[in-house]
């Protein structure tokens, strides 16, 4: 009796001592992060059959459990990962939005002063003051594009050492993880299947770790080990090995970085970016859904200024009575050729007022050429058979197949990524500023009826009317009516004997009209227009601009780029182009902030489940430290009753 006695108070005092034990280690692990409360199970020890029924034998710790969920796990997890993936995503894009919204850093002032310049030389175009503030202003705006430009480029930097950073830290944890993977697996088989808890904490703290740069998915293995995969389940730990994640160089460009996974001496397998999560999501996302953007909508507003400020530069005419020259350099239609092309391909641009903020990949695929937006994969419509003769001719672009292609040829087209970095004013001397228009008209001194003839508007300066004869019109013209609705144009080369160059032009006296193109198809690259009621016999004359120093026809023109639609297809200005690019920048700046706080509140959510769940209370830790204690003290009061019995029992039979 005394033994049966002995042996219950025996095991209850061996249990309370290990469930004292387990509350003692919860406390000292109150802070411990990623611990979870560990609790002992506790259950009777099989009765022993008499007969006047079955006795019992005492208590036995079954276990120490961990108080663990592993939805509400799951669910920090994910939370973790989609909280820093916006988070990293607002931090970088915040910095962006400051600086293109900045009335001081971003372009929308550099280009109203540049404009406001050549407004002023328009008021007064032989003024030598305001040419050279125009020229100032020009080399300014240029310098500002390089700016923002190099800041784009420097984010780009940050965003790729954030992207390297990551994927240092996800090697070590993965390693890590896998460390642990083969010692719980040989402790669980050592214990007989009991689960060293501390080591599982350490495992899924890890692991929590992991989240924040990644979401990932775990599976459980018989032996208690767990594979971790990301992405489209590709594995990261599989058991006791770890994959390298290893960044990559696209299409040849340095400063655009993908990711790959290899391990062992299987091939490297690229990711998908695109569905990541966690830091690195955000940095990969806030690189492709916005800086790539911005850099592209800074550059086509860059190109569409230098470019058509050029066009119409060349258009007109300097102090010095010639013709313009360009005013900014522009950058070209960047082309990452793939590994392994048999083909050669030129690309240039056909219309900078068609280009778009978008990426491309050409490629060449079952015996033809198809091109398709980098963003959304979706297909583009491209004119033309891809010959010199006939070019492609997509969104601003023409592209010319040199050489013959093979299936698989593929190429990266960004036509606008650089145009900020490469503008430059380029333009050593303000008298250059072509602001006058190379030709003008005149009404004949003699004519009697009421026919006007307008200034004239450049529309092809490389005609041979302006480059056969440096400073002259080629020929000049003689216009004369020889009735009130017929006109006959003439060559003035000689004005004592003009030669007819086409003769009964038909005129409507009520509506006017341009002289060119002419029915028989002359065109000198002017446009002039006849109104009023000319009487027969009245004259008109064009001839070069010389003298005309005073003339602002054509700085009018470059002032008036400022408000009209001449990009997206001549649906936006300059201005409206970049503030559209603020725009975009901000709202998603604004919704990753929402996300951001959204997120970070599911998550705190999802984090206080998980500590009411696993959390050390401690002041439920002490009152069971009490309660244990109590029962520790009843068990060995158990035993030396016991013992007193058992002496009891010896001095009787002494």
């Amino acid at each position: 009796m005394s033994s049966g006695l002995l042996d219950i108070g025996s095991s209850a005092l061996m249990a309370y001592k290990r469930t004292l034990n387990t509350i003692g280690h919860n406390i000292a692990n109150v802070n411990t992060v990623g611990y979870s409360r560990q609790s002992t199970d506790l259950a009777a020890r099989a009765p022993q059959a008499n007969g006047f029924g079955f006795a019992g034998t005492g208590v036995d710790v079954t276990t120490i459990r961990r108080s663990f969920d592993a939805f509400v796990e799951n669910n920090v997890r994910s939370g973790t990962s989609t909280a820093a993936e916006y988070t990293t995503f607002h931090q970088l894009a915040v910095q962006l939005d400051n600086v293109l919204a900045d009335p001081n850093a971003g372009m929308s002032g550099a280009m109203q002063r540049f404009f406001n310049a050549v407004q002023d030389v328009s008021n007064a175009p032989a003024d030598p003051a305001a040419r050279q503030v125009m020229l100032t202003q020009a080399d300014q705006l240029a310098g500002h594009f390089n700016e923002l430009a190099n800041y784009i480029e420097t984010t780009r930097g940050q965003v790729n050492n954030t992207i390297k950073g990551g994927v240092t830290e996800i090697n070590r944890i993965t390693q890590n993880i896998a460390q642990l993977n083969q010692s719980i697996a040989l402790e669980t088989g050592r214990s007989g299947g009991q689960p060293p808890n501390d080591l599982l904490d350490q495992r899924d703290t890890l692991i929590q770790d992991l989240s924040k740069y990644l979401k990932v998915t775990t599976y459980k293995q018989d032996d208690g080990s767990i594979n971790v995969a990301v992405a489209k389940g590709q594995l990261l730990v599989r058991g006791v090995h770890a994959s390298s994640l290893k960044t990559t160089i696209i299409n040849g460009d340095p400063n655009q970085l993908g990711l790959s996974l290899g391990g062992g001496n299987n091939p490297d397998v690229p990711l998908n970016v695109s569905s990541l999560g966690g830091k690195l999501g955000g940095a990969f996302g806030f690189r492709d859904r916005m800086l790539d953007g911005a850099s592209n909508s800074l550059g086509r507003v860059a190109l569409g200024i230098a470019t058509m400020v050029n066009q119409q530069n060349r258009r007109g005419m300097d102090l010095s009575g010639k013709l313009g020259n360009d005013m900014f350099t522009t950058g070209v239609p960047q082309l990452r050729v793939g590994q392994g092309n048999a083909s050669n391909i030129s690309i240039a641009y056909n219309d900078v007022g068609q280009l778009t903020n978008l990426d491309y990949t050409l490629k060449y695929q079952g015996g033809s050429w198809a091109l398709q937006r980098n963003d959304t994969g979706q297909a583009v419509a491209m004119t033309g058979t891809g010959t010199s003769a006939d070019p492609f001719i997509v969104d601003g672009l023409k592209i010319t197949i040199n050489t013959s292609p093979a299936n698989g040829d593929n190429y990266v087209i960004q036509p606008t990524r650089n145009g900020a970095r490469d503008i430059k004013m380029i333009l050593p001397d303000s008298r250059l500023i072509a602001a006058a228009a190379p030709v003008r008209s005149l009404a004949g001194s003699s004519n009697t009826g009421t026919g006007a003839i307008s200034a004239g508007v450049i529309t092809n300066i490389n005609n041979a009317a302006f480059q056969t004869t440096d400073g002259s019109l080629t020929p000049p013209l003689l216009i004369r009516f020889t009735a009130t609705n017929k006109y006959d144009i003439l060559d003035n080369t000689n004005p004592a004997s003009p030669v007819a160059l086409e003769t009964g032009i038909t005129y409507n006296p009520a509506t006017g009209g341009e002289i060119f193109p002419t029915p028989g198809g002359l065109d000198y690259g002017y446009q002039m227009k006849l109104d009023g009621a000319p009487a027969a016999g009245d004259t008109f004359t064009t001839q070069y601009n010389t003298n005309g120093s005073g003339d602002n026809r054509n700085a009018l023109l470059i002032a008036g780029f400022s408000t009209e639609k001449t990009l997206n297809g001549a649906t936006a200005s300059f201005a409206d182009s970049y503030n559209g690019l603020v725009a975009d920048v901000g709202t998603g700046t604004r919704q990753a902030e929402l996300q951001s706080v959204s997120q970070n509140s599911l998550l705190k959510q999802a984090q206080a489940t998980r500590e009411q769940i696993s959390g050390v209370n401690l002041d439920d830790e002490a009152a069971k430290l009490v309660q244990f204690q109590q029962a520790y003290q009843a068990s060995a009061k158990v035993i030396a009753t016991a013992s007193a019995l058992f002496d009891t029992l010896l001095r009787a039979v002494r």
